[in-house]
């Protein structure tokens, strides 16, 4: 499964081959495996995203400061994504995409 992403018309494609992805905006505390710089309404450690042995691909909003959005939805907890799911993490769009 693969994310693509997008801030200010660019597109960024990340494979979820690994367990799980913290998606941010790195310091120099901390790594981000999907960095959204220079989108600063993204929190450092605002949402991860993980694969279950199933195949079933999660999110989960880590506490950030506006919020993770699935389909235009606010989540609360982890949550489960489908294929063509439109994420929205502060001004960045994300999709879930099959490899």
């Amino acid at each position: 499964m693969q994310i693509s992403y997008q801030y200010q018309g660019k597109w960024h494609v990340k494979s979820l081959a690994k367990g799980m992805v913290v998606v941010g905006r790195p310091n120099n505390e901390l790594t981000i495996d999907i960095d959204l710089s220079p989108d600063t309404t993204v929190s450092r450690k605002h949402a991860k995203l993980w694969r279950n042995e199933d195949g079933s691909c999660w999110i989960e909003d880590l506490g950030s400061r506006y919020g993770t959005k699935v389909n235009a939805t606010a989540i609360t907890g982890h949550h489960q994504l489908c294929e063509g799911d439109s994420i929205h993490i502060g001004e960045t769009t994300l999709r879930i995409n099959s490899e």
